[in-house]
């Protein structure tokens, strides 16, 4: 009899905390002098001690408690600083309030303003309170300036929660859907941040860098918390300067000694693209031993390329882990080393379960699937949320009958490790062959004349429709034959929209992950831009 497919990560370790407020206050009081470093425009770092951070959190969290705010109050946190950000959160954390933060910089694509992201989170929680950073949005419940109430006096008057507590909301909506509030617990987070601890080996000698949004679990879950947990140092730059030069992501590494950092693949695409510049280098990465690639679909080709530009310049053999997780499962809680000699397959194995956590794969009817059959992809555990705030139908919708929760990946286990497909949402049929969007779009952007990361795939009117950015001095129409025989090659696609765009039209998530949901609903719209970019496709073929 086939076995199914289930994976079990095993025990939990002590966390030894009951609350994130307990880790701030351990990390402050363990005298190493280490910290939050924010990194400059010129790569400096400026740093800031837990002892400092713990300070300029009672100092904010005495401004607020003027308000007379209950323990409990949700309060929407909304800066472009990351100091600021991070002394808002650990605020409320320290009071006993609820922090949510709330993107200040629209992903690529969006025609939203920072105020009018916060305005849609007002909209959605009409019960929370609002403190922001510099001048801007003072609409009700607004609580004051972070970098103002910094100055103040500090109330050590603690009141935080602990365990099953509701710790942070965090605001979601992933590639597609309506903005959701995924309510994570102290336990919750807790429980990840020890697994993974235990899994990968960090200490208080490790030092990270991250430079994804600290609005999102990534940036603050799996890696600030993560490392006041640990007690370690960590360094912090803003996404925008990263993107900017891609390159700057390894020099920090470098010049900072750094031993784990994180980006999704699209960011290794980016790095790759710049093989001649990385040539004329003198870095040493030989200290980075954990490098997670997560967040959105992994691509074997891209990570290969990857560690052997990179090889020169001693990023170790097996540094790269490719891992899976969302803000529904407090982060990341599954990873493995990559193997850059292993089998060229499709997808890359994202290996076994963190301590703590459950992975199975089911059918459409919630039953497991034999080992090696795709199926949905359903986790259970210590780190995984116990649901939406004030959401009961997506709730219902989210978990099964015995408390699995649904993630919407498909993915198939296999060598006793999960490996991830794709969205159930995001399959393509090309003829009686199921293809995920994000294999097309590797595919294409293996072309010299595709901007990397700006590729999106999807169906319309039941015709696959490819989307990418046009750079080099190819024409449009060489460009488009170009992909067409690509498509033929490598899929056996007769016949495709091949649609030029702007990079700021192509929508993306905080971290960069494609929209194609939305791109689809603007192509199949009646706005006259995306009306001539089909008629002008059509004609073309």
């Amino acid at each position: 009899m086939a076995s199914i497919s289930v994976l079990d990560g095993g025990p939990l370790p002590d966390p030894t905390v009951s609350s994130l407020a307990d880790c701030l206050i351990r990390a402050a009081g363990a005298g190493h002098g280490t910290g939050v470093h924010y990194v400059t425009g010129n790569g400096d770092a400026i740093p800031q001690t837990y002892a400092e951070l713990l300070d300029q959190a009672a100092r904010v969290l005495g401004g607020i408690r003027s308000a007379g705010l209950p323990a409990g109050t949700k309060v929407l946190l909304q800066s472009a600083d990351q100091a600021d950000l991070l002394a808002g959160f650990w605020a409320c954390v320290l009071g006993g309030y609820v922090p949510v933060p709330v993107s200040a910089h629209p992903p690529a694509g969006s025609e939203r303003t920072a105020a009018q992201l916060l305005d849609d989170a007002w909209a959605n929680m009409t019960d929370a309170q609002v403190l922001t950073g510099g001048d801007g949005w003072r609409g009700p419940g607004w609580l004051g300036d972070i970098s103002r109430l910094r100055a103040g006096r500090p109330d050590q008057d603690w009141r935080f929660g602990s365990g099953p507590d509701l710790a942070v909301l965090l605001l979601t909506s992933g590639s597609t859907g309506r903005q959701k509030a995924v309510m994570l617990s102290h336990c919750n987070i807790l429980s990840r941040c020890a697994a993974t601890v235990e899994v990968r080996g960090l200490t208080s000698a490790d030092r990270s860098f991250n430079w994804m949004p600290l609005d999102h679990v990534g940036g603050l879950v799996m890696i600030h918390i993560r490392d006041v947990f640990v007690g370690c140092d960590q360094l912090h730059a803003p996404t925008r300067w990263v993107l900017e030069d891609p390159l700057r992501w390894l020099e920090v590494a470098d010049r900072h000694q750094v031993t784990t950092t994180w980006a999704p693949n699209f960011a290794y695409g980016l790095v790759n693209d710049h093989a001649d510049r990385i040539a004329s280098h003198d870095w040493d990465l030989s200290r980075l031993r954990y490098v997670m690639n997560g967040g959105e679909a992994v691509k074997p080709q891209v990570v290969r390329r990857f560690v052997k530009l990179l090889g020169r310049h001693g990023l170790p053999y097996d540094a790269i882990h490719p891992g899976w997780g969302m803000s529904e499962t407090s982060s990341g809680v599954v990873d493995c080393r990559f193997d850059p000699d292993g089998p060229d397959d499709r997808f890359v194995s994202v290996g076994r379960p963190h301590p703590g956590a459950r992975v199975r794969l089911v059918d459409d009817e919630d039953r497991p699937v034999p080992t090696g059959d795709i199926g949905h992809v359903q986790v259970c555990g210590a780190p995984v949320t116990i649901g939406y705030h004030h959401n009961p139908a997506q709730n219902q919708r989210s978990f099964t009958a015995d408390g699995w929760f649904r993630t919407g990946d498909l993915g198939f286990i296999e060598n006793d490790g999960l490996t991830v497909t794709g969205r159930a949402d995001e399959v393509i049929m090309l003829g009686d062959i199921e293809r995920h969007a994000d294999e097309i779009e590797a595919a294409v952007e293996e072309l010299d004349f595709v901007e990397p990361s700006y590729t999106v795939c999807c169906l319309v009117d039941g015709e696959l429709a490819v989307f990418y950015h046009l750079r080099g001095r190819v024409s449009e129409d060489v460009a488009q034959r170009r992909i067409l025989d690509l498509l033929g090659e490598r899929f056996g696609v007769a016949a495709a929209r091949i649609l030029p765009v702007a990079r700021d039209r192509i929508p993306k998530t905080g971290i960069g992950k494609l929209k194609r949901a939305r791109l689809h609903d603007l192509l199949a719209s009646g706005i006259p831009e995306f009306v001539a970019m089909r008629r002008k496709s059509e004609g073309l073929q």
